[in-house]
């Protein structure tokens, strides 16, 4: 048996064996959705890199001189556990980068605000209107693709409809040359994951964004818009003063319209089931690309469990008001019925969850 090659993940520390890569090859993180490079320093390297192919593996079982280490290519496609990319993938990556000062029709780049696995999204400055926005622009491999340009279309006209004080609104969408853009409302504040981190949300004000998340959620379904990806890193929250934080959900990149044609849903499904594992539906690990918005219902059920107990829904896990004493047990009922893995016995809406939750803060 070959020992494993471990690598640590440089950005949460995730163990991977990256046996099967070689020196230089870019590798996605499952747990934070970042890219690190395989750096192989074992004894095996050499003899992965240069007999990736069969002739050289049968060569080196015969104990024949392997090629020079600098000449070798990339491992092959049925080695790697990605799908097939195009072969220009990691240059085009490499460069996607765009510059502060760079002007993509009337946005002024100034600085990247996160990366994730649809794109690259810049704080960026609305020159005709001197404000600041955010520009997400979408990864370079995906836009090479033309299905993907159409869907891109497509989604972008639908999510520029929703309009709700609980979703970050879509200004503007377009490309320069090949920088494929949706541009969005700037909203300055932490994500929810920070705020959660410093466990410092008291109950009612949990009870509060609870209650506007689920009503921008129930508002995007109502346009045909599935998130697939709601989770707390995708719920921004704007400073309201004395009125706290008015929650904004973000990042619709993985949406797909409901009922529409889904001829173009494979091109995307291995980011779809790249989603964080915690947050997904059971239905949405077996086939991300044909889920509907009982998926949402629940993942925001999973939010819901996290902002009131502080923990994840894990295994067997307890009802919330267990968790947490000071809860009423009348969100027991409605919390757990979120979390059914059967997607038939769960909520149909998101709505129904709101008025329960709206009737206990009453």
């Amino acid at each position: 048996m070959t020992k494993p090659v471990v690598q640590r993940c440089p950005t949460c520390g995730a163990k991977y064996d990256v046996g099967i890569y070689v020196t230089g090859q870019k590798v996605r993180c499952r747990r934070c959705m970042n890219k690190f490079t395989v750096v192989r320093t074992d004894a095996q390297s050499q003899l992965v890199a240069v007999g990736a192919g069969a002739e050289a593996a049968t060569a080196a079982a015969q104990g024949e001189p392997a090629a020079p280490r600098a000449e070798a290519p990339a491992a092959p496609a049925q080695e790697q556990k990605e799908p097939p990319r195009p072969a220009t993938k990691q240059q085009r990556l490499a460069t996607n980068d765009i510059d502060p000062g760079t002007v993509l029709a009337g946005y002024e780049i100034t600085s990247v605000l996160g990366r994730g696995a649809m794109g690259t999204v810049y704080r960026a400055k609305q020159l005709s209107l001197e404000r600041p926005v955010a520009v997400k622009v979408m990864s370079s491999d995906l836009v090479s693709q033309n299905e993907f340009i159409l869907r891109f279309k497509r989604e972008a006209a639908a999510l520029a409809s929703l309009a709700h004080p609980n979703v970050v609104a879509i200004i503007d969408q377009g490309n320069v040359e090949n920088n494929w853009y949706f541009v969005m409302e700037y909203v300055d504040g932490p994500t929810l994951r920070r705020v959660l981190s410093q466990r410092t949300l008291r109950l009612s004000q949990a009870m509060d964004l609870a209650v506007q998340i689920g009503r921008g959620l129930d508002y995007a379904h109502s346009k045909g818009v599935v998130h697939r990806d709601l989770k707390p890193e995708n719920v921004l929250l704007a400073d309201a003063g004395t009125d706290g934080y008015v929650p904004k959900i973000c990042d619709f990149g993985l949406a797909d319209i409901l009922y529409s044609d889904r001829s173009y849903v494979n091109l995307t499904g291995s980011r779809i089931s790249m989603g964080t594992v915690n947050y997904m539906a059971p239905e949405q690990r077996q086939d991300a690309g044909r889920v509907d918005q009982r998926a949402d219902v629940y993942s925001y059920g999973v939010l819901l469990y996290e902002m009131l107990t502080g923990e994840l829904p894990l295994g067997r896990f307890m009802e919330p008001s267990k968790k947490n004493r000071a809860l009423d047990k009348r969100l027991d009922s409605v919390i757990m019925r979120a979390l059914e893995t059967d997607q038939r016995r769960r909520y149909p809406r998101v709505r129904e969850i709101v008025e329960v939750i709206e009737a206990v803060r009453r």
